[in-house]
């Protein structure tokens, strides 16, 4: 990580961050230098991505390959029936350079078929996150962040049920280990999606996400955490690395 100072105008801008103990200073240098990746930039990276660049993270890859649709303006607040058409990660970059105008976007209009093609796109990530909406994908990013070490926070909305996990190579269970034999079966066209879920979602994404870079320690590693937006429940499931993973989680690192 290469390591930039904060000026006065970050000081300023920052100054709510930096009071906080377990960041100060110290910790929103390491967000204004770090580089983070997000995949898919749907419910949750639309929101997530804002999150991101608002706590002073310079460097974001954006991966996506999708257009702007308006079904997607129910959940995805940062475009507007004027974006129809257009490519969100386009729109998004627009977005995000109006309120921040020296951040570095490196956009990606891939869509994800393999390891190696993953691989090629986080390997200067101190963080991944990962907002897409199906099961095949989410194991091709899980399987290149293991063989590359790279730290990845995990969301996922369908419904009333939003789910989030961090997978730390070489400490705890992937996302192999944990969905091991799901298949696609539903998407949000299928079973829709509550919209308030989806902030909840990303928003918690980008604070395990600050908590990384600063230093303090992931609140979801080896953890599930399960919310159901219907009855306001909230519920974490403790998740253990499965040595016999297909995924070869334990040989990836």
């Amino acid at each position: 990580m290469e390591f930039n100072y904060l000026n006065d105008k970050d000081l300023m801008y920052y100054s709510r961050h930096i009071l906080l103990p377990n960041i100060g200073i110290e910790g929103q240098q390491k967000l204004n230098s770090s580089e983070v990746t997000i995949f898919g930039l749907g419910g949750l990276g639309n929101l997530l991505s804002t999150y991101i660049a608002s706590s002073g993270i310079k460097k974001i890859n954006l991966v996506d390959f999708d257009i702007i649709e308006e079904t997607n303006l129910q959940r995805q607040i940062n475009f507007s029936s004027d974006d129809i058409g257009l490519l969100k990660i386009d729109a998004i970059e627009k977005f995000l350079k109006i309120k921040h105008p020296d951040i570095l976007v490196k956009k990606y209009y891939e869509k994800i078929i393999s390891s190696a093609q993953a691989e090629n796109i986080i390997i200067n990530s101190d963080v991944v996150l990962d907002g897409t909406d199906n099961f095949e994908v989410r194991k091709i990013i899980n399987m290149a962040c293991l063989q590359k070490n790279k730290k990845l926070i995990i969301g996922a909305v369908e419904g009333y049920s939003g789910q989030l996990m961090s997978v730390v190579s070489n400490k705890s269970a992937c996302y192999e280990c944990v969905y091991e034999n799901l298949v696609d079966n539903n998407s949000c066209s299928d079973s829709g999606v509550l919209a308030p879920l989806v902030g909840m979602i990303s928003s918690m994404m980008a604070i395990e996400c600050i908590n990384i870079i600063t230093g303090n320690k992931s609140s979801y590693e080896n953890k599930l955490l399960i919310i159901n937006g219907l009855t306001m429940s909230i519920d974490t499931l403790n998740t253990k690395r499965n040595l016999s993973c297909k995924e070869n989680c334990v040989k990836a690192i």
